[in-house]
């Protein structure tokens, strides 16, 4: 058993979350079968370890305090996962129930973390602005639609039986661990989200509601109580504070 597969199990104990280990056939097949709301989900766990620019940036950052890491192909870590498990949760969900795609990072504390915008340009696509050149070097440059263009892994015909792709982590409260679910909008069997939303173990977002393609980030999913709550809180700042709540992530 991997580390992310016992720290899921320790998550699903702790959360009284049903949760089933699915035995190994000669095909390949999910990890676990879990029960929320009532609802059946299959989960795929996969874990993040380290590759060789990660070690890199970790002994440069123990030798001189500082260190920088990049990749010319943003999210490309996270589109690899998908495309490693998406024909493991296929094969359980397809047709029949939600699928989730469960990363757990084991990378070192001062190197780990995946950020919301790596998930999000990996299951819809980078992010793109059309720029239009005229012919006639006296007409300014245009600026066109701001998309999602090229490498995504998700949408209304790629991988629909993936329901979302979930981030388990570590709170700062010792021992604690949370699941962020970043929802997928083509989903043919979305998340039960009314059960889960008001759970405190577990957060969920979304793209923010926008045109058919235009690029957008994160929004958190919240109960009608926090989003009138949270019309409360907005509705005591100052005019000119420029204060914006629920913005959304990546």
């Amino acid at each position: 058993m991997t580390i992310s597969e016992e720290q899921f199990e320790h998550f699903c104990r702790q959360a009284s979350i049903p949760c089933t280990r699915l035995a190994e056939g000669e095909e390949k097949t999910a990890d676990y079968d879990i029960l929320l709301g009532g609802q059946r989900v299959i989960v795929e766990v996969k874990e993040i370890k380290a590759n060789e620019a990660d070690r890199q940036a970790l002994c440069e950052l123990r030798e001189k305090h500082s260190a920088g890491r990049g990749t010319n192909k943003v999210g490309s870590r996270i589109r690899n996962k998908i495309g490693a498990a998406k024909r493991q949760i296929e094969r359980l969900a397809a047709g029949k129930c939600p699928g989730v795609l469960l990363l757990y990072d084991t990378r070192s504390p001062e190197i780990r973390g995946v950020w919301p915008y790596e998930i999000l340009v990996a299951m819809y696509g980078y992010e793109t602005i059309d720029v239009h050149v005229s012919e006639d070097s006296n007409e300014p440059v245009r600026f066109g639609t701001h998309r999602f263009g090229k490498g995504k892994k998700l949408g209304p015909d790629c991988h629909t039986y993936i329901s979302a792709i979930g981030i388990l982590r570590e709170t700062v409260v010792a021992n604690v661990l949370h699941i962020d679910l970043y929802h997928n909008v083509y989903a043919d069997h979305p998340l039960p989200l009314a059960e889960i939303v008001p759970r405190k173990d577990m957060t969920v977002f979304s793209v923010a509601p926008g045109g058919v393609n235009e690029f957008r980030g994160w929004a958190q999913i919240v109960t009608k109580e926090e989003k009138e709550a949270n019309k409360a809180s907005e509705a005591t700042l100052e005019p000119a504070s420029g204060a914006v709540s629920s913005a959304p992530q990546g």
